[in-house]
Protein backbone atom coordinates (compact mmCIF):
# COMPACT_ATOMS: atom_id res chain seq x y z
CA UNK A 1 0.00 0.00 0.00
CA UNK A 2 1.28 3.48 -1.41
CA UNK A 3 1.92 5.36 2.59
CA UNK A 4 1.03 9.28 2.23
CA UNK A 5 4.05 11.15 4.06
CA UNK A 6 2.12 13.46 5.88
CA UNK A 7 4.03 16.30 7.38
CA UNK A 8 4.26 16.03 11.67
CA UNK A 9 3.68 18.97 13.61
CA UNK A 10 7.47 18.96 14.19
CA UNK A 11 8.40 18.85 10.86
CA UNK A 12 6.19 21.89 10.59
CA UNK A 13 7.43 23.75 13.49
CA UNK A 14 10.96 23.42 12.51
CA UNK A 15 10.48 24.54 9.21
CA UNK A 16 8.82 28.10 10.53
CA UNK A 17 11.82 28.66 12.43
CA UNK A 18 14.00 28.39 9.45
CA UNK A 19 11.61 31.25 8.04
CA UNK A 20 12.13 32.58 10.81
CA UNK A 21 15.48 32.47 11.36
CA UNK A 22 16.34 33.10 7.73
CA UNK A 23 15.02 37.15 7.78
CA UNK A 24 16.67 38.03 11.13
CA UNK A 25 18.79 40.94 11.13
CA UNK A 26 22.09 39.96 12.36
CA UNK A 27 24.60 41.68 14.53
CA UNK A 28 27.53 43.50 13.43
CA UNK A 29 30.99 44.37 15.11
CA UNK A 30 33.25 47.12 14.77
CA UNK A 31 36.61 46.96 13.05
CA UNK A 32 39.57 49.58 12.76
CA UNK A 33 40.35 51.00 9.51
CA UNK A 34 44.06 51.89 8.78
CA UNK A 35 44.75 51.11 12.06
CA UNK A 36 48.64 51.56 13.17
CA UNK A 37 50.12 50.03 16.15
CA UNK A 38 52.14 52.12 18.70
CA UNK A 39 53.43 51.68 21.90
CA UNK A 40 53.52 54.42 24.68
CA UNK A 41 54.17 54.06 28.64
CA UNK A 42 52.44 56.34 31.61
CA UNK A 43 48.76 55.04 31.63
CA UNK A 44 47.84 55.56 34.98
CA UNK A 45 45.41 57.78 37.40
CA UNK A 46 42.13 57.09 37.87
CA UNK A 47 41.61 55.29 34.65
CA UNK A 48 44.31 52.43 35.61
CA UNK A 49 41.97 51.74 38.62
CA UNK A 50 39.34 50.65 36.27
CA UNK A 51 41.03 49.09 33.35
CA UNK A 52 44.10 48.11 34.67
CA UNK A 53 47.97 49.30 32.99
CA UNK A 54 47.83 49.90 28.89
CA UNK A 55 50.95 50.04 27.08
CA UNK A 56 50.01 49.35 23.63
CA UNK A 57 47.11 50.13 21.14
CA UNK A 58 46.06 51.05 17.74
CA UNK A 59 45.87 54.70 15.96
CA UNK A 60 43.41 54.46 13.70
CA UNK A 61 38.94 54.53 12.70
CA UNK A 62 36.43 53.44 14.31
CA UNK A 63 34.29 52.23 11.77
CA UNK A 64 30.76 50.17 11.93
CA UNK A 65 30.59 47.12 9.48
CA UNK A 66 26.70 46.92 9.66
CA UNK A 67 24.38 49.24 11.01
CA UNK A 68 24.54 48.57 15.13
CA UNK A 69 23.58 50.10 18.17
CA UNK A 70 26.30 51.56 20.33
CA UNK A 71 26.87 53.12 23.73
CA UNK A 72 29.68 54.56 25.30
CA UNK A 73 30.81 54.38 29.48
CA UNK A 74 33.08 56.57 31.15
CA UNK A 75 36.24 54.71 32.40
CA UNK A 76 37.91 57.76 34.34
CA UNK A 77 40.70 60.41 33.37
CA UNK A 78 44.01 61.80 34.60
CA UNK A 79 44.59 65.10 33.22
CA UNK A 80 45.02 69.07 34.71
CA UNK A 81 42.73 70.26 31.79
CA UNK A 82 39.05 69.54 32.27
CA UNK A 83 38.30 66.96 29.16
CA UNK A 84 35.01 65.55 27.63
CA UNK A 85 33.66 62.85 24.80
CA UNK A 86 30.88 63.46 22.44
CA UNK A 87 28.68 60.92 20.61
CA UNK A 88 25.61 61.71 18.56
CA UNK A 89 24.03 64.07 21.15
CA UNK A 90 25.45 62.45 23.90
CA UNK A 91 28.25 63.57 26.54
CA UNK A 92 30.60 62.10 29.06
CA UNK A 93 32.96 64.75 30.80
CA UNK A 94 34.83 65.00 34.11
CA UNK A 95 32.05 65.28 36.02
CA UNK A 96 30.40 61.88 34.87
CA UNK A 97 30.92 58.97 37.28
CA UNK A 98 33.19 55.88 35.82
CA UNK A 99 30.98 53.56 34.83
CA UNK A 100 28.25 56.28 33.45
CA UNK A 101 26.99 55.11 30.19
CA UNK A 102 26.07 57.17 27.01
CA UNK A 103 22.38 56.22 25.40
CA UNK A 104 22.52 52.62 23.19
CA UNK A 105 22.03 54.91 19.76
CA UNK A 106 21.51 53.36 16.05
CA UNK A 107 24.22 54.28 13.79
CA UNK A 108 24.74 53.32 10.31
CA UNK A 109 27.45 51.18 8.74
CA UNK A 110 30.90 53.72 8.47
CA UNK A 111 32.85 56.06 9.91
CA UNK A 112 31.17 56.00 13.96
CA UNK A 113 30.59 59.90 14.64
CA UNK A 114 32.31 60.83 17.89
CA UNK A 115 35.11 63.35 19.41
CA UNK A 116 37.05 64.33 22.50
CA UNK A 117 38.00 67.66 23.57
CA UNK A 118 39.61 69.75 26.37
CA UNK A 119 39.26 72.53 28.04
CA UNK A 120 42.30 74.30 25.86
CA UNK A 121 40.60 74.23 22.20
CA UNK A 122 41.89 70.92 21.70
CA UNK A 123 39.20 68.75 19.96
CA UNK A 124 39.94 65.36 17.82
CA UNK A 125 36.79 63.66 15.95
CA UNK A 126 36.95 59.80 14.56
CA UNK A 127 38.71 60.14 11.29
CA UNK A 128 40.80 62.91 11.58
CA UNK A 129 44.37 62.38 11.14
CA UNK A 130 46.76 61.77 14.26
CA UNK A 131 47.78 65.34 15.65
CA UNK A 132 51.07 65.81 18.09
CA UNK A 133 49.79 65.54 21.61
CA UNK A 134 46.27 65.45 20.68
CA UNK A 135 44.48 62.33 19.41
CA UNK A 136 42.99 59.15 20.79
CA UNK A 137 44.31 55.69 20.84
CA UNK A 138 41.88 52.06 20.36
CA UNK A 139 42.67 49.54 23.17
CA UNK A 140 42.04 46.64 24.15
CA UNK A 141 38.26 45.72 25.41
CA UNK A 142 39.11 43.57 28.34
CA UNK A 143 39.72 44.99 31.44
CA UNK A 144 41.74 44.21 34.47
CA UNK A 145 41.08 46.28 37.25
CA UNK A 146 43.72 47.33 39.92
CA UNK A 147 41.34 48.16 42.70
CA UNK A 148 37.38 49.63 40.71
CA UNK A 149 34.85 47.53 39.88
CA UNK A 150 35.05 45.96 36.26
CA UNK A 151 32.57 47.44 34.18
CA UNK A 152 33.52 45.43 30.78
CA UNK A 153 34.53 43.90 29.02
CA UNK A 154 34.55 46.40 26.10
CA UNK A 155 34.77 45.73 22.13
CA UNK A 156 37.44 48.49 22.83
CA UNK A 157 38.71 51.10 24.87
CA UNK A 158 39.30 54.67 23.88
CA UNK A 159 41.84 56.59 25.46
CA UNK A 160 42.06 60.23 24.80
CA UNK A 161 45.54 62.22 24.63
CA UNK A 162 44.40 65.81 25.11
CA UNK A 163 46.60 68.78 23.85
CA UNK A 164 48.86 69.17 26.41
CA UNK A 165 52.21 68.60 25.42
CA UNK A 166 53.60 66.92 28.93
CA UNK A 167 53.22 63.45 27.91
CA UNK A 168 51.13 61.38 25.13
CA UNK A 169 49.99 58.63 27.59
CA UNK A 170 46.34 58.65 26.41
CA UNK A 171 44.85 58.35 29.70
CA UNK A 172 43.65 61.94 29.78
CA UNK A 173 40.34 60.71 29.04
CA UNK A 174 38.88 57.10 28.64
CA UNK A 175 36.23 55.31 27.70
CA UNK A 176 34.45 51.75 26.86
CA UNK A 177 32.97 50.90 23.58
CA UNK A 178 30.43 48.01 23.77
CA UNK A 179 28.33 47.23 20.30
CA UNK A 180 24.73 46.05 20.94
CA UNK A 181 23.28 43.91 18.24
CA UNK A 182 20.18 45.01 16.28
CA UNK A 183 16.93 42.96 17.88
CA UNK A 184 15.97 40.30 15.76
CA UNK A 185 12.88 41.01 13.66
CA UNK A 186 10.93 38.76 11.46
CA UNK A 187 10.44 39.94 7.84
CA UNK A 188 7.27 40.40 6.76
CA UNK A 189 7.90 38.29 3.65
CA UNK A 190 8.35 35.25 5.55
CA UNK A 191 4.92 35.51 7.74
CA UNK A 192 2.93 34.19 4.07
CA UNK A 193 5.48 31.40 4.04
CA UNK A 194 4.95 30.34 7.88
CA UNK A 195 1.12 30.21 6.84
CA UNK A 196 1.06 28.17 3.72
CA UNK A 197 3.70 25.47 5.63
CA UNK A 198 1.10 25.44 8.10
CA UNK A 199 -1.82 25.39 6.01
CA UNK A 200 -0.11 22.09 4.10
CA UNK A 201 -0.03 20.70 7.67
CA UNK A 202 -3.91 21.24 7.95
CA UNK A 203 -4.71 20.10 4.37
CA UNK A 204 -2.39 17.29 5.22
CA UNK A 205 -4.19 16.03 8.12
CA UNK A 206 -7.68 16.51 6.57
CA UNK A 207 -6.75 13.35 4.06
CA UNK A 208 -5.86 10.64 6.54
Amino acid sequence: MHKKHIPTLATISFAASLLFTAGIAQASSLSIAGATPISFFGFNGQPSTFTGGYSSGFLGTLVANEPIRISFTYLGSESDYNNSFAFLGNALTEFNAPGDTTASVLVGAGTVSFSFSDDQGGSVTNGDAEKPALGFAILNGNLTPISGPDFGPFDYVLGFNDSSTGDADYDDFVVGVKFVPISPVPLPASLPLMAAALGLFTFARSRV
